[in-house]
């Protein structure tokens, strides 16, 4: 009989990525993104036992493999070009070996530790460093719209943190209460939002005044409908506000 394991049993969101590699014996250099984020979402989708912050470090990372998945979905360039493409998983793959190898090692230690009372450690470094490029900042995209729209949403998630930070601030009642957004219900309202007023920016959508989690699943929403080719997304020039638009379904095909 398989054991099932709940979001909250895991200690983070690299450690439940760790997992679902394992489980579908999958190498950490070599994720299947696609199928590893949907399993992903699977989880976070059945949890609602985790408090608001830890589930936010959950959803974060979900939008990451959104990310990476969508720009591994974007059409590559003829083999006659020679493009400088670099492995949108690069990042992600730096992180799991890093936390995998100190995973290792911290259960390694507590296996020692209850093992025997009369061990003595001594101070060693290792040498097998495990070697993985960090990804350069230049872009790998032809069209670079996914990025500059990640870029907004980081640019979103620190002005929130600056409002945060104020030195004085009342709690709200409301701030305590546990809302609950889905991608699913986000991306019908921001299709509604369209089909009422034709176009809408990225801004209005996500607003600083937001709680973290619905931005970020606002965000994804806004990813998942690019996906499917039923929203278009349009900056005028650099820094400026993303204009989101509706597609036709005679314009799909």
């Amino acid at each position: 009989m398989s054991v099932t394991f709940k979001l909250e049993d895991f200690e983070g969101p690299l450690d439940l990525l760790l997992y679902l590699l394992e489980k579908n014996k999958m190498s950490i250099c070599d994720i299947e993104i696609s199928s590893i984020t949907d399993q992903y979402l699977a989880y976070i989708e059945s949890s609602n036992t985790l408090e608001l912050e830890q589930m936010s470090e959950f959803i974060v990372m979900a939008a990451t493999l959104l990310y990476i998945k969508s720009k591994m979905l974007l059409p590559k360039p003829p083999k006659n070009e020679e493009v400088n493409e670099e492995d949108p998983r690069e990042e992600l793959i730096r992180k799991l070996l890093e936390y995998k190898k100190i995973k290792y090692v911290s259960h390694e230690l507590d296996e020692r530790q209850n093992g025997s009372s009369d061990f003595c450690f001594r101070n060693h470094e290792s040498n097998d460093k495990i070697e993985v490029p960090v990804p350069t900042t230049e872009d790998i995209l032809i069209d670079v719209t996914l990025e500059q729209l990640y870029e907004a949403f980081q640019n979103l998630m620190k002005q929130k943190q600056i409002l945060v930070h104020q030195k004085s601030k009342k709690i709200d009642s409301s701030i305590l209460k546990k809302d609950t957004y889905t991608i699913e219900q986000k991306a019908l309202y921001i299709l509604n939002l369209l089909e009422l007023n034709g176009r809408v920016s990225f801004f209005e959508l996500c607003t600083v005044s937001m709680p973290k989690v619905e931005r970020i699943v606002t965000f994804m929403s806004i990813l998942e409908l690019v996906h499917k080719k039923q929203i278009r997304i349009v900056q005028e020039k650099p820094l400026a506000d993303i204009i989101i638009t509706g597609v036709k379904e005679d314009a799909k095909d």
